[in-house]
């Protein structure tokens, strides 16, 4: 398609999207048919447009008829057919939606279209692809018995999915799940429809399995519908998460045609295999290291860059079972890479847990080997907890404590989190055993542990005269009373 340097701003109000604008365009030039119909390109434009007015994209012709007169006719078409859609003067991608609707309008005109059959299905095919954006060609006058079409706002039809919906469009079975999202968002199921956005969708038979007993419309011919989900998230598929997705997917699917799917499956995924080579054997027996250790960079990851990553990317969803999600790579968070070095990586995983619609988090530091990633691990229960814990190792993390405590901000900076009130205090016989406990801390850490047993009153002019008193009263007891 020729390009063209737009002369001004496209207009700011457009109900009509780029995305059907387009797609109108491709309808167009896979007809066959020039778009200009019966008539010329010249003919069909000036209706449309004052071509003798409005002025060239090239200083060499002063109006656009000059213009296209060059182009399309005198140099035997230099410009491709598709000129028109991207000729800025016209504004027929990026104007209005009158401009556009008058293009199609025109399109369809008994005086551009040699017959009326090719028009009404010119008509019916338009209409399905501007139906999601409130518009349709409608006829409101005849010439010779033809009728003349003209632009009327209409109910916004779903999106588009032509019929039949067969068991592997998997293009098709997006735009299902596509739509079965928007009618959860449009009614507020905010948790079943972010759960959605993270599902794929196939058909699959169900062999009769759900018919227990006569007179149920189950049979060896039915289906089911399956939602394929990171594994993760197979705790937040509830019972009623899922009979309100499947509400509005079996909606979807009657309306395509697809009675005969007649329950909906939630499967985890448990990531791609591995592809292996025929003599796998030989390499595994030369090799220590298998070969899904290579393979693991594959697998998608749930872990957050500390270091790299910004936390205003992060969003907290689900209900029953929150969790973090990334939405700049569209992904769940479960660990928090605090170090990574080539051998050995620091996470922290944070598990949300939902109490009375309070979030409490759940912390576990743990230490990756990435250089015996593959090989059997050794795990120790450690008790002591809720519940007890497998880990692979006990974990010091003196050299990513600030990432650790960048961590620890965040969660506490969380809108409805709650954090455990101490519930344990440390307590000690004498002074001497406290100062012993406190020697060596940071002047700024002793400031903030003593704010935080007797409040927030005390500064730091507080403690200086604190200070001078007891050097005073010291003083005060060293020296000898006046006779």
């Amino acid at each position: 398609m020729t390009q063209f340097v737009a002369l001004s701003a496209p207009h700011s109000t457009q109900r009509i999207t780029s995305l059907t604008r387009r797609e109108a365009f491709e309808y167009l030039n896979g007809d066959g048919r020039p778009w200009w119909g019966r008539l010329n390109e010249v003919v069909f434009l000036q209706s449309l447009y004052d071509l003798d007015a409005l002025g060239s994209t090239n200083s060499r012709f002063r109006t656009a008829r000059e213009e296209i007169t060059q182009h399309r006719i005198r140099n035997e078409n230099d410009w491709p057919d598709d000129w028109v859609f991207s000729y800025p003067n016209f504004r027929i991608s990026d104007g209005t939606d009158d401009d556009f609707l008058a293009f199609l309008a025109r399109f369809v005109h008994p005086e551009t279209q040699p017959d009326g059959d090719h028009s009404s299905r010119h008509v019916e095919q338009l209409n399905r692809i501007l139906g999601p954006d409130g518009w349709a060609l409608r006829p409101f006058e005849y010439l010779s018995g033809r009728p003349i079409y003209t632009p009327a706002a209409v109910q916004a039809t779903e999106p588009l999915v032509a019929l039949p919906l067969g068991d592997d469009d998997a293009g098709k079975l997006d735009l299902v799940l596509g739509q079965t999202y928007g009618l959860l968002d449009r009614e507020g199921e905010d948790a079943a429809r972010d759960l959605v956005r993270m599902s794929v969708l196939t058909l699959r038979h169900d062999g009769g399995f759900f018919h227990p007993m006569a007179g149920n419309s189950w049979t060896d011919a039915t289906y089911e519908a399956v939602l394929t989900v990171p594994s993760v998230l197979l705790p937040s598929f509830t019972a009623t998460i899922t009979d309100t997705i499947w509400a509005r997917l079996q909606t979807v699917l009657a309306r395509l045609q697809r009675a005969d799917i007649q329950s909906l499956v939630v499967d985890g995924d448990p990531g791609p295999l591995p592809s292996v080579s025929e003599d796998w054997r030989d390499q595994a027996a030369e090799h220590d290291a298998p070969m899904s250790r290579r393979l693991r960079i594959l697998l998608p990851t749930t872990e957050f860059n500390v270091t790299e990553q910004d936390f205003s990317d992060l969003e907290i969803r689900g209900e029953d079972f929150p969790y973090f999600y990334d939405t700049r790579k569209a992904r769940l968070i479960t660990d928090f890479l605090l170090d990574d070095r080539p051998r050995v990586a620091t996470l922290c995983q944070v598990t949300l847990i939902n109490k009375d619609s309070v979030l409490s988090p759940r912390i576990k530091l743990w230490k990756k080997d990435k250089t015996k990633a593959a090989k059997t691990a050794l795990f120790e229960t450690i008790p002591g907890t809720e519940t007890s814990h497998v880990v692979k190792a006990l974990v010091d993390i003196k050299d990513a404590h600030e990432n650790f405590w960048k961590v620890i901000n965040f969660l506490q900076g969380c809108s409805g989190m709650e954090f455990p009130e101490s519930s344990r205090r440390l307590v000690v016989d004498d002074e001497a055993e406290l100062v012993r406990l406190l020697a060596g801390q940071e002047r700024t850490t002793l400031l903030e542990a003593v704010k935080s047993v007797i409040g927030g009153g005390l500064t730091e002019e507080d403690i200086r005269l604190i200070s001078n008193r007891k050097a005073q009263l010291q003083r005060f007891h060293s020296e000898p009373f006046p006779s």
